[in-house]
């Protein structure tokens, strides 16, 4: 029997799944206190994810082998810078699943304040979620994908309707009135707009799994970051028209309202079960992730060698790691605020994701330049226009994020140095 490959839908599912989570539900409300200036950073993080979306196509059809970033960078820097890529995209991938829990409490919050003060409950919902998308995910891609499909509609599509039928409740006065524009607010408000686009390259971490993977990736990147982004900005204007800024400010969860204003109960019930599925199912694609990148590290030997077990299935045993490891980080933080600590594992996870998109941005210029005479005349005036887009991009995200929040990272990818050596050395 041959050998089941991810198609193109599938792709680009799971690289829409991975986007579409607690980044949409819950940013509208985090930035609402920057009003109309959170559109223009909507828009212009837009470009900026296209841009990368862009770059990692390129490098998908210049390096087809599994791994996404890590792969891209250790093949231009070698190993050491390879396997910091490694280690920082894998502690992002787990980190930011504990997010996408937070997200989901605060999420339940709105209607059952009673349940997620329980800080049983809550560790028992936690721990259940995170189980049982590790289960689907040692099943095997075909499961893994499908289920990921599956989620993919049920939150996309509460969110398309949304968008289209609130476009006749919106007041779009409070929406395109730019008379106070703070432009040193996008540097705020930068770490929440990337984490709604991280995930952008995850067609490219199982590469080799992926069917006819020099077409089918760069289709799934490009469609599904065209995809979330037209779903993020219909979605962020029609919300702003729906919600005066006093109501969004205080919402926490901007879309249930606005069903509720649009719809009325039965909307705000049916935004409230898909905007929760929506949520812990975005935990499908990050969790098939956490297994992927360590394992593609572990077969070049820049990570332990328990990542390169796989089951029957042909699951990698990271996956299984990565959960422990997530849900040790879940019942640490579960007990404090919520939206403290949404806010610092969307920061760290983001920090930690944006080294090895920068990297990869600089490996696909050394490439681009390396492979010159292979390149036609449109890619020779496009390539460096957009890799500049890419650079920009990422350079002030990190730039601009909190002195906390830098050191932080530091103190991440510092602790990676004593393992990479050990490693080396077994």
């Amino acid at each position: 029997m041959d050998k089941f490959k991810i198609g193109p839908f599938r792709a680009t599912a799971l690289v829409s799944g991975n986007m579409i989570g607690s980044g949409i539900l819950v940013a509208p409300a985090l930035l609402a206190p920057y009003g109309q200036m959170s559109l223009i950073g909507w828009i212009l993080t837009t470009i900026g994810a296209l841009a990368l979306a862009l770059v990692f196509s390129k490098l998908a059809i210049w390096i087809p082998n599994s791994g996404g970033p890590y792969t891209y960078v250790k093949h231009v820097f070698g190993d050491f810078v390879g396997f910091q890529m490694a280690w920082g995209y894998w502690i992002s991938s787990w980190c930011g699943s504990v997010s996408l829990l937070l997200g989901t409490l605060q999420y339940v919050y709105v209607f059952a304040p009673e349940f997620v003060g329980n800080t049983t409950y809550s560790m028992i919902f936690g721990l259940s979620t995170i189980w049982l998308f590790t289960y689907f995910n040692i099943r095997g891609l075909k499961e893994t994908t499908f289920v990921g499909i599956i989620v993919f509609l049920i939150k996309v599509v509460p969110l398309v309707l949304i968008a289209f039928v609130g476009i006749f409740y919106a007041d779009f006065s409070r929406v395109f009135t730019f008379d106070k524009c703070d432009w040193s607010s996008l540097g705020s408000m930068a770490p929440v707009l990337l984490w709604a686009f991280i995930g952008l390259e995850s067609a490219t971490i199982p590469s080799e799994e992926v069917e006819n993977p020099q077409k089918t990736i760069p289709l799934a990147t490009i469609a599904g970051v065209l995809i979330t982004a037209a779903v993020y900005i219909l979605g962020a204007i029609v919300i702003t028209g729906v919600l005066p800024q006093a109501e969004l400010v205080k919402s926490a969860a901007p879309y249930v309202d606005s069903a509720n204003k649009i719809f009325g109960n039965p909307g705000y019930l049916f935004m409230i079960i898909t905007g929760i599925i929506g949520l812990v199912g975005s935990l499908n694609g990050w969790i098939l992730i956490q297994g992927q990148v360590p394992y593609a590290a572990a077969k070049e030997g820049l990570f332990p060698s328990m990542f390169l077990k796989t089951n029957k299935n042909g699951v990698p045993r990271g996956v299984v790691i990565g959960s422990v490891l997530m849900s040790i980080v879940f019942i640490l933080t579960c007990q404090e605020s919520l939206v403290k600590n949404l806010r610092l594992f969307i920061n760290v996870a983001v920090l930690a994701m944006l080294l090895p998109y920068f990297y990869s941005v600089i490996a696909y210029g050394y490439l681009a330049v390396m492979k010159k005479n292979e390149l036609s005349s449109a890619e020779k005036f496009f390539m460096p226009i957009i890799g500049l887009v890419a650079f920009l991009y990422s350079f002030v995200a990190i730039v601009g994020a909190e002195k906390e929040l830098i050191y932080l990272c530091f103190l991440i990818f510092l602790v990676s140095v004593p393992f990479y050596c050990f490693i080396k050395k077994r």
